[in-house]
């Protein structure tokens, strides 16, 4: 006999939301709750190839300076207590 797993998709339930919320039968396992093992989807692997990553790297680097930023202070200091406002009298 050929092993079944349980739906990645509806996990066992036999229903899944579609299209605008509508709960309708899982288009996976066609409703049953179990696929076989072998249908099972499997992840993908991605891999990145080190030498495109350390050439993009390098070449950011280069055209990008590193330099320090000095904050940049006011020419009219404020003094704290002209800063309060006071309020109108009428």
């Amino acid at each position: 006999m050929t092993e079944t797993v349980r739906c990645p998709a509806c996990r066992g339930s036999k229903k899944v939301a579609k299209l605008g919320g509508v709960i309708g039968e899982c288009n996976t396992c066609s409703g049953k709750g179990t696929i076989l093992a072998a249908d099972k989807p499997k992840p993908a692997v991605v891999t990145v190839e080190d030498v495109c990553a350390k050439e993009l790297i390098n070449a950011v680097a280069d055209c990008v300076p590193a330099t320090t930023i000095k904050p940049i202070e006011p020419d009219v200091k404020i003094d704290g207590k002209k800063a309060l406002y006071k309020r109108k009298r009428a």
